[in-house]
């Protein structure tokens, strides 16, 4: 018999202290577990959350540089979502990531409702619309394994 729905994973990466605190602290308040990082150094995110693995990556950034793009690069190679909340965001690099398979883009925002709102708009597109969705993308053991 399975419990009640599982809380939503988020690793949280920004090297901004103001905006990790004010994140982590919006996200926790309505119920995500948040573990956050403040490099771009790539870390596993399973070793972050203590063998978990995330639902959602949001990397908060003041533009997407080079830096930026290596990390993003390596969290998608891993196949993670990631959902890129930047304050700088030229449509070409819009473009680009969702090229590349981020989740979503968008101005890193400023109050908390904006960013709950954010994250779950980007967890809900995430979610497989049906069983053929979802055995595609996580397979056969993953249908077993959630409530679905």
């Amino acid at each position: 018999m399975k419990s009640g729905p599982k809380r939503k994973c988020i690793l949280l990466i920004d090297q901004q202290p103001y905006w990790r605190q004010f994140s982590t602290s919006t996200l926790k308040s309505v119920g995500f577990l948040v573990c956050t990082l403040d490099t771009y150094n790539y870390v596993l995110p399973q070793d972050c959350l203590h063998g978990q693995s995330p639902d959602m990556v949001v990397l908060g950034c003041a533009q997407v540089g080079p830096n930026e793009r290596k990390l993003i690069s390596q969290i998608l190679d891993h196949k993670h979502h990631l959902l890129v909340l930047s304050a700088y965001l030229p449509l070409q690099v819009m473009h680009s990531l969702f090229l590349q398979g981020i989740v979503d883009i968008a101005e890193k925002p400023d109050d908390p409702i904006s960013l709950v709102n954010m994250v779950n708009q980007a967890l809900s597109s995430t979610a497989p619309r049906n069983s053929y969705q979802a055995v595609e993308r996580y397979g056969v053991a993953w249908i077993n394994n959630n409530a679905f």
